[in-house]
């Protein structure tokens, strides 16, 4: 009998170190601990890396990410593909002030105009009006004011990004995106299904994401769950030309979510 439960005990320590996926699918997962910023830490526009340094998965200074640490950051915070952090870190690097010698960079490089930073953000003044890195209540309430169902679709964040935009041209006399811009800001947009849901349904639970932005914090105190399956870069792009197509600009050669030229 005894031989028979330390047998059992072995293959089950057997079966979890040579599959280690398992593990985590038999325990639940739950963020490292929220911490706001302080005094000398370094945060930028992007809701998701601050929410990452927040939470520890980036160093929580802002400072000094290379691509090994955003990577990793991605993966065991949100469960995004490395190929993912591939791709940002290639533009990301270049807001560093020492490009093209740099190899990490901080969170408030970010905010560098022009290259990832720009106009029509969801959550973020224009930097013609006033500091693009944080979160701009009355830029947010613009945006949110199309969020008018519990579950936020594709359709209304198409429409809240297309509001921006307008918004932007009518009182912007310096507005301007660039064709790598334009393609990020709907890479953003397709976050809120990726990384608030599980990129399945084309839905996501309106509460998650005000908490998510207000907080920059992951919402599990509202039953908010990190998504089980890896998010790959394909969905990204998925997402992309579904919300060009719902935002009636997807005749046209756009650019996809990372700023390369997006054929339908």
């Amino acid at each position: 009998m005894k031989s028979s439960i330390l047998f059992a005990a072995l293959s089950s320590i057997a079966s979890v170190t040579a599959y280690p996926q398992y593990l985590e699918t038999r325990q639940a997962w739950t963020p490292q601990e929220w911490i706001a910023p302080g005094d000398g830490d370094s945060r930028g526009p992007c809701p998701g890396l601050n929410t990452l340094a927040n939470h520890g998965y980036l160093p929580r200074n802002g400072k000094g990410i290379n691509l090994s640490k955003l990577a990793d950051a991605m993966l065991a915070g949100f469960n995004i593909a490395r190929s993912d952090a591939v791709i940002l870190y290639s533009q990301a690097i270049r807001t560093s002030p020492n490009y093209p010698l740099a190899s990490s960079f901080d969170l408030s490089d970010l905010g560098t105009h022009g290259i990832l930073e720009h106009d029509i953000s969801l959550s973020r003044s224009d930097a013609y009006f006033a500091d693009p890195n944080p979160f701009n209540a009355t830029v947010w309430a613009e945006t949110a004011s199309h969020f008018t169902t519990p579950m936020i679709t594709v359709e209304q964040v198409a429409k809240a990004r297309m509001g921006r935009l307008a918004t932007s041209k009518a009182t912007n006399p310096e507005h301007e995106l660039s064709a790598l811009a334009d393609g990020f800001s709907w890479g953003e947009c397709a976050s809120f299904f990726e990384i608030m849901a599980d990129g399945t349904t084309g839905t996501v639970n309106k509460t998650f994401i005000e908490y998510w932005f207000r907080n920059e914090r992951m919402p599990t105190e509202i039953g908010w769950k990190r998504r089980s399956t890896t998010m790959p870069s394909s969905e990204r792009l998925k997402y992309t030309r579904l919300l060009e197509e719902a935002a009636g600009v997807s005749g046209i050669l756009r650019r996809d979510a990372y700023g390369r030229p997006l054929f339908h």
